[in-house]
């Protein structure tokens, strides 16, 4: 199903950023319907707050985390290993693996400092892997190199660069000398790669992914109610074919205008 209309016709919110929330919102509630409704109330509810796209989308998913963290769904799926997390930690692994969102943008949405994001992805990974899911077996425990020169990084086992590097968080200067080293270093080369697998193996234990037809009906729905709210709450930043294409589209505008169109049918008609 195509939404690329939608992006021209939105004036705050993309469709890339409602498909955000479907998926997060997804991760926090598990189940279709209640994850719907738990996302369009959110939703309506943060729109009336007259933020921006990237504001709209932030405070959007802050408040879905807060409800979930409140009162913790009942999940019907627990037997999956992913869902044995706690709302919080899905969140987390979901704005990293799928949204590829940034420390900096997880730290907003959660209001802690950035420098804490590194070791709590890195402890929600190794407990997805090793501790809930029963294919922990099938990996090497990520550790750092076995023979450290005098030229390799630092490797902290709570928040290791090998997951920095493969998140995106590195600086331009650390990004080139990481990749300069790694060429000249097997040590470190078989550490990145370990830890490589291991961080590909959290993403697909992500069952997010498998509800993508789903994600794009819901992102749908989600983008009438958020048009629909545009022109509610904001009819100043509505234009003139949106509004048009609102009131035409109510039930009961349509029916007045299938007895108008009858009526002057008919008039037509006795005048000949």
């Amino acid at each position: 199903m195509c939404f690329n209309y939608l992006k021209k016709e939105s004036t705050d919110l993309d469709i890339d950023s409602i498909r955000s929330i479907s998926r997060i919102s997804r991760s926090l509630w598990g189940e279709y319907e209640k994850s719907l409704l738990m996302c369009s109330d959110t939703l309506t509810s943060v729109g009336l707050l007259k933020l921006d796209d990237e504001e709209t989308l932030e405070r959007t998913t802050k408040a879905l985390v807060e409800r979930a963290e409140k009162n913790p769904p009942r999940l019907l799926s627990l037997q999956h290993p992913f869902f044995r997390l706690a709302p919080i930690e899905r969140f987390l692994l979901t704005a990293l693996h799928l949204e590829r969102w940034s420390y900096a943008r997880i730290s907003r949405v959660l209001g802690v400092e950035v420098r804490l994001i590194a070791p709590w992805a890195w402890a929600t990974r190794m407990k997805l892997c090793f501790q809930e899911a029963s294919h922990g077996a099938d990996l090497e425990y990520p550790k750092g190199p076995t023979s450290l020169g005098p030229a390799c990084p630092e490797y902290d086992i709570s928040e290791p660069w090998t997951q920095r590097l493969l998140d995106d968080e590195c600086g331009k200067r650390e990004r080139l000398f990481l990749q300069g080293h790694l060429m000249a270093c097997g040590s470190c080369r078989k550490s990145l790669q370990i830890s490589r697998k291991m961080i590909f193996k959290v993403e697909s234990l992500i069952p997010v992914k498998e509800a993508a037809p789903e994600t794009e009906t819901a992102a749908g729905e989600l983008a009438r109610i958020w048009q629909e709210g545009e022109s509610s709450y904001r009819p100043l930043k509505t234009t003139f074919k949106q509004s048009m294409n609102s009131y035409l589209n109510r039930t009961s505008v349509q029916y007045a205008l299938f007895i108008l169109i009858g009526a002057i049918f008919i008039l037509f008609k006795r005048s000949l």
